[in-house]
């Protein structure tokens, strides 16, 4: 018996199957490298973010004898230091719960930002820098409401550290 296929029978139409998946796999990845390159342009051409070392910050310290409380003024000690040098400036972020930030010694600070002050100076590795504070607070506040002050040090080439001293409202 013989075969009424012959060797033109599917033998054509299967060399043609590979070809016909090959183009259109072709272009279904041309097709997604035109889409991607086109969501690339939307992005303005960003592709990654470079990642900062964190900022150095050895030892940091803000404490004082006595606890806040409502429309009191209470001195505060801010120590701390840097493991490297680094020209570095230190905000504190005046929280609502305090009306007024004194600087008590030197350095004064080189500009207030919102009732906050902010020193940028040259800081040293090897020295333990000492801040004195006194802070207002305000005169609604109500015993063992949570106050949250906030220290921001920045310096070029590190990430910012921000850092955060809850104080727990004591009134007599």
């Amino acid at each position: 018996m013989r075969s009424t296929l012959g060797s033109r029978g599917l033998g054509r139409h299967a060399s043609r199957r590979p070809r016909l998946f090959a183009t259109g796999a072709l272009v279904a990845c041309l097709g997604l490298v035109v889409v991607s390159a086109l969501g690339i342009q939307k992005t303005y051409g960003a592709t990654k973010k470079t990642t900062l070392p964190p900022l150095p910050v050895c030892a940091f310290d803000f404490s004082s004898k006595y606890e806040p409380s409502a429309g009191e003024a209470v001195p505060y000690t801010l120590n701390f230091s840097i493991c490297k040098s680094v020209k570095l400036r230190l905000a504190e972020v005046k929280p609502a719960a305090v009306t007024k930030i004194e600087v008590l010694d030197k350095p004064q600070p080189t500009r207030y930002v919102r009732g906050g002050p902010v020193w940028v100076q040259h800081v040293s590795w090897r020295t333990y820098f000492t801040r004195s504070l006194r802070l207002t607070f305000a005169k609604g506040l109500k015993t063992g409401q949570k106050v949250q002050l906030k220290f921001t040090l920045t310096a070029p080439g590190y990430r910012p550290d921000v850092e955060v001293v809850s104080q727990t409202v004591y009134n007599p």
